[in-house]
């Protein structure tokens, strides 16, 4: 088992192992979609909704699926719950899957969901592997949200912008906002480069806090644990 499994394995909070910021996985939907926290919440949310569903069928069906075929399997459940996500948010809130694009139907190759159903779901109970792919998709969810509005604010100077997109709307009357001429507040925040250097500023700072966090609960004291008198009865025979 190689490190990021390991990695992967640990059962600690949400923040603890955040799949974007500590294991850095699924980094592409982060920097892609991140321009606005509708965009962040509305691909943050369908991954959740993923992610929960594919571990769980996995859970549930870890003594049918064969051993060496596995991946494949795991892919298809993967793919299947996808495509059903990418259709319910293309019928009631088309705008919203219009700017999310090609990164909605992406979900499936995100690293962050088929590690967790390799190396959790496959291996537990279908209670224990929900509740660790809701946390899982929690983590997601919010670095991904914390992320988009950060960049939002520096890109616009707005927060939670368009938030219209996320209510269910008739397809055939809706229509896509048009922000490619909204004015911008940061120009260079709008790029790939500037969203790669504050999500490595997201993940040192992160790093930072977990050894802080480490460092005061290294220095609490130990908790002394009372020891218990062993009773004897009986006699002792002598040799």
């Amino acid at each position: 088992m190689n490190e990021l499994e390991l990695q992967a394995k640990k059962k600690t909070l949400v923040w603890e192992n955040n799949p974007v910021l500590l294991q850095l996985l699924g980094l592409s939907p982060v920097l892609a979609v991140s321009s606005t926290l509708v965009d962040g919440l509305g691909l943050g949310i369908a991954t959740f909704i993923v992610c929960v569903l594919s571990c769980l069928s996995v859970s549930l069906l870890r003594g049918v699926i064969p051993h060496q075929w596995r991946l494949v399997c795991y892919l298809l459940l993967l793919a299947s719950y996808t495509t059903m996500a990418e259709i319910i948010v293309q019928v009631y809130f088309y705008p919203l899957f219009a700017r999310l694009g090609i990164y909605l139907p992406l979900i499936c190759c995100n690293i962050a969901i088929l590690i967790r159903m390799e190396t959790v779901a496959s291996q537990s109970d279908w209670p224990a592997a929900t509740l660790d792919a809701v946390k899982n998709g929690c983590g997601f969810l919010m670095a991904l949200g914390l992320f988009a509005a950060c960049r939002e604010l520096l890109i616009s100077g707005t927060f939670f912008a368009d938030s219209a997109l996320l209510l269910p709307v008739n397809s055939a009357v809706s229509t896509v906002p048009d922000t490619l001429n909204a004015p911008l507040l940061f120009q260079f925040a709008n790029t790939q480069a500037a969203a790669l250097l504050l999500l490595g500023l997201f993940v040192a700072l992160f790093n930072y806090l977990s050894q802080l966090r480490g460092k005061s609960s290294a220095n609490k004291p130990d908790e002394i644990i009372p020891v218990k008198r062993a009773r004897v009865t009986g006699r002792l025979s002598k040799e």
